[in-house]
């Protein structure tokens, strides 16, 4: 596709995007088929600015009746290393930062042969990261996020402590000094900032540019339509569920632990995700050491359908993640109404506050022992509340249609 010609035009900027994957990727196709359906309502093109492995993967996939409306920008960078890959994220930051150095100049290219009615930076936005959209002057509406990352570093010095939770606990407080100096870098050169959390939400207040939370969670409608029985936990015997990577900041230490309690001694825990991982392997021997193995079952890696079949049969959804922006996953499960345990002030609970579903939101005090957290799952497990929010790609499409009526009233059109 070329890069268009003079014209009315939303510019996305979207450092990943692909139609069939979760977490950033799919976040922002979502974003872009949301935001083209607005658009094309409005006779106007959205411009979607990413890099070649989305380009690539996503260009044929566009919907016929939006091919008119959408016009992918491959932002190729000069040198792609073998590490620049979808399996090798821990180089994803360096080669997002290299990337928005190049994607500036096209970015500037495109405002000058297209009006540009708004910006919005819409995946990869993190609060120690850039985004070319700073490039275009104060005459565009230039909207970051959903932005932040809500760690808390309490998290990972609950018990069991070990050496890689006091890593992340120490590296989380750094974090959260850092972010409210480099946050403010960008933010300064933006007109609207969308918070992924509170926490992150706090960690900006202190910039003067306008600010609200919006999480960029998507539950397809059709994805988990299981109307789900709320169950009575008067004892032990709960399925506990446990869905993503096996990694330290995701504490799934935490969720094995619980099992030990005198308050679970029946319970068991499927274990959905990644877990092909260092950390997986010392949770196996924690495992065996606790004499769990009979109740613990890993699935590896499985398809959403399966996620949604487990969801509907287990009684609460363990999430003790100590850092994450918005918790899809939480998301999913408040659509069948399954309850959530999770710790406050991450973006997990973030979400489940935001949606009124079914759990509990536990505050991570250093004394909190296992029994504490064993007595919360049970908690939650009663609780039979149903969520309040659409977390469909609706909310999408609608912050769009502000951001246009945003946009236009800055130019003082009706």
């Amino acid at each position: 596709m070329s890069e268009g010609s003079v014209g009315d035009a939303i510019l996305l900027s979207a450092f990943v995007i692909h139609p069939s994957m979760t977490s950033e990727p799919g976040v922002g196709w979502q974003f872009a088929l949301a935001t083209g359906r607005v658009a094309a309502q409005r006779g106007l093109r959205v411009l979607v600015v990413t890099n070649r492995r989305s380009y690539d993967s996503s260009v044929d996939a566009i919907p016929d009746e939006l091919r008119a409306t959408i016009e992918l920008v491959c932002v190729d960078l000069p040198v792609d290393p073998p590490f620049f890959r979808w399996h090798y994220p821990r180089f994803t930051r360096l080669e997002h930062e290299w990337w928005v150095r190049h994607a500036r100049r096209t970015v500037r290219r495109l405002a000058a042969t297209n009006r540009i009615v708004y910006a919005h930076h819409v995946t990869f936005a993190t609060e120690l990261l850039g985004t070319p959209i700073t490039a275009l002057d104060d005459t565009t509406l230039r909207v970051w996020g959903p932005v932040g990352a809500g760690g808390v570093a309490s998290v990972f010095l609950l018990r069991p402590r070990h050496v890689g939770g006091l890593v992340q606990a120490a590296a989380q407080a750094a974090r959260t000094v850092v972010i409210r100096l480099v946050a403010r870098r960008v933010t300064r050169r933006c007109d609207l900032v969308l918070a992924q959390n509170e926490s992150a939400a706090r960690a900006l207040g202190g910039s003067r540019v306008p600010h609200r939370i919006f999480s960029n969670v998507v539950v397809e409608e059709t994805r988990f339509g299981v109307d789900r029985s709320p169950r009575a936990a008067d004892d032990g015997g709960l399925k506990l569920l446990y869905v993503g990577h096996v990694i330290p900041r995701k504490r799934p230490d935490i969720a094995v632990e619980i099992l030990s309690s005198p308050h679970l001694q029946t319970a068991t825990l499927e274990i959905l995700g990644h877990a092909d991982t260092p950390c997986a392997d010392t949770l196996r021997r924690r495992i065996h050491e606790l004499g769990l193995g009979e109740r613990v079952r890993f699935h590896g890696n499985v398809s959403r359908d399966e996620v949604g079949a487990a969801m509907a049969s287990a009684d609460v959804l363990v999430h003790p993640s100590g850092r994450e922006g918005a918790s899809g996953v939480v998301g999913e499960a408040t659509s069948v109404g399954l309850p959530v345990m999770c710790f406050a002030g991450t973006g997990a609970a973030s979400v489940l506050r935001q949606c009124g579903g079914a759990g509990v939101v536990v505050d991570p005090r250093p004394t909190m022992s296992i029994d504490d957290m064993a007595v919360a799952v049970i908690a939650a497990a009663r609780d039979t509340a149903r969520p309040d929010v659409d977390w469909s790609t609706r909310r999408f499409e609608r912050l769009a249609r502000e951001l246009i009526e945003l946009a236009d009233r800055r130019r003082g059109e009706p």
